[in-house]
């Protein structure tokens, strides 16, 4: 709980601190509740006055945890608001190397399950204030009543947190193992989604997939899951125990106490029952979500601060590549594929085609002119000007592409232009696509249409976008053969004719007299057609 505290008091500090002193105060209210009960159990003392001090003081607790708890409620918004945001800046300003290396699954589990658990584990926090006060105050009453019995429940206590921390180790040894395995099943049911045309084409893969990769996948979380919740259950149930010890032996002991003094400390044992054991409830869902606030975090101090200003777009007319490699790690017996040295040049007002077989690097080196990728070696020149690795966001600016897997997004660019929707709609109706989709408020209305729809709908961004270079990756791949003909022999000219440069990877050998120039690649290297 420390830790989350800290994130909050960093996060909001006057909010943090006011949602606290609420929380305490609803505590102390309750404690002065169970006084006041027993106080009001002996017959002598009584009065009106006190029954007006325990109403009060019931009110009092109702009144604090509710605004303790709302207030909690929305810091811990404004928080997990200010992580999502500043997470996904710092993903933007992150290289798309770094991206790959961490991995697409593993980014969804910390942006979506972490920060759900740090969330809900945050709400907690109110309820065991007001139960940590709520007991001090019972402590505090229990040592005016009788020095010996605190001493020996104050010594229960401290024997029992001392093997509760002892008995934990197990469990949080198990949480952190539960996280690794939820990454894993993550991926799978994810794969069981996109792939479920798949399975259900082949059904003996469909079960071999769910009884030899999703079914263990599964297991291991139940297991991890089932064996730790198990241990915590065993753990706290034998804490709440010691307080019926501790009363038993109040009881049944020789404490010398009277019937009305013995009446009262059974009752102050009795009524710390339940904020004990909500103490220790709270235990497991508080260390699950410190794991994930350290997946957080982790993620965090990985990536790069995302609050950089807007980079001014460069309108760049020559680009040039010189001696460029780029190495990755592949399938190759060496387990290294480089692509290079390149040395190339783009131009605006033409249209290069890039070719080559699976593998050869046209991706990559795509990815190299588009500022996606930095080269190892080598350098880009921008109009002759070698670009530095400071510029490259503002030169990735000069870029609109629709790659290979690209995705499409409803929000369209360019939505607080008041001619956008305009210029979107009759690129709809060019594009044949206007009578599947509408443009509504800035938004397509659909994208679950089929893969070649979608590309048309994601050429329609791009267009919005009007940047000096375009690239296409494998886009007329998914499209009939009459709308691939006017993807070829109709707008890719009319960009060309705009004095746009056109980059179009492509194996559609029928449309190469359409390319001004075609360069080949094979193995990484570049056979033809550089100049």
């Amino acid at each position: 709980m420390i830790a989350l505290m800290a994130h909050l008091f960093r996060a909001a500090p006057f909010q943090a601190a006011l949602a606290v002193l609420l929380g305490l105060a609803s505590g102390g209210a309750a404690a002065a509740m169970a006084v006041l009960i027993s106080r009001a159990l002996q017959a002598d003392l009584r009065s009106p006055t006190l029954a007006l001090w325990f109403f009060g003081a019931a009110a009092a607790q109702m009144v604090l945890r509710i605004l303790s708890e709302t207030r909690l409620i929305a810091l811990t918004q404004k928080v997990v608001l200010d992580l999502r945001l500043s997470l996904g800046q710092r993903l933007l300003a992150t290289p798309q190397l770094r991206l790959q290396q961490i991995g697409r699954q593993p980014l969804l589990t910390i942006l979506t399950r972490d920060i759900d658990a740090f969330a809900g584990a945050v709400q907690l926090i109110p309820l065991i204030l007001g139960n940590v006060l709520l007991t001090l105050g019972c402590f505090a009453y229990l040592a005016q009543q009788d020095m010996g019995i605190f001493l020996w429940v104050l010594a229960s206590l401290l024997l029992g947190a001392t093997g509760f921390h002892l008995a934990e180790r197990g469990p949080l040894h198990r949480l952190a193992r539960l996280r690794g395995h939820i990454d894993d099943l993550y991926i799978h049911q994810r794969a069981l989604i996109e792939g479920s045309k798949e399975l259900q084409l082949n059904h003996r893969r469909g079960v071999q997939f769910l009884d030899r990769i999703l079914g263990p996948a599964a297991s291991s979380v139940a297991r991890e899951y089932v064996g730790a919740m198990s241990s915590y259950v065993w753990v706290t149930n034998i804490g709440n125990s010691l307080f019926y010890l501790v009363i038993g032996l109040v009881l049944f002991g020789p404490t010398g106490l009277s019937g009305a003094e013995l009446l009262s400390v059974v009752l102050i044992l009795l009524y710390l029952v339940r904020p004990v054991a909500e103490i220790l409830i709270c235990l497991p869902p508080l260390r699950q979500s410190a794991i994930a606030l350290g997946r957080i975090s982790q993620l965090a101090d990985d990536l790069p601060e995302g609050t950089q200003p807007a980079p001014e777009p460069m309108q760049p007319r020559v680009i040039t590549l010189q001696g460029v490699t780029h190495s990755y790690r592949s399938d190759a017996e060496d387990g290294v594929f480089t692509l290079g040295p390149v040395d190339l040049t783009v131009r605006r007002g033409e249209i290069l085609f890039l070719l080559g077989g699976n593998g050869s690097g046209k991706t990559t080196l795509a990815m190299l002119l588009c500022g996606l990728y930095a080269p190892d070696q080598g350098s880009i020149l921008v109009d002759g000007v070698p670009l530095a690795d400071a510029a490259r966001p503002a030169y990735r600016q000069a870029f609109s592409a629709v790659f290979s897997d690209f995705h499409l997004f409803a929000h369209l660019p360019g939505s607080d232009d008041p001619g956008m929707r305009q210029r979107a709609t009759d690129f709809l109706h060019r594009f044949q696509m206007a009578h599947k989709v509408r443009v509504e408020n800035g938004c397509l209305s659909t994208t679950d249409l089929s893969t070649g729809q979608r590309k048309r709908l994601a050429l329609v961004a791009a267009y919005l976008e009007d940047r000096p270079f375009y690239l296409f990756d494998e886009w007329a791949a998914d499209q009939d053969p009459a709308f691939k003909a006017v993807f070829y022999n109709d707008l890719l000219p009319e960009l060309r004719a705009r004095g746009k440069g056109v980059i179009v990877i492509s194996h559609d050998d029928a449309y190469f007299g359409v390319a001004d120039r075609v360069v080949k690649l094979a193995d990484g290297q570049v056979t033809g057609g550089a100049a």
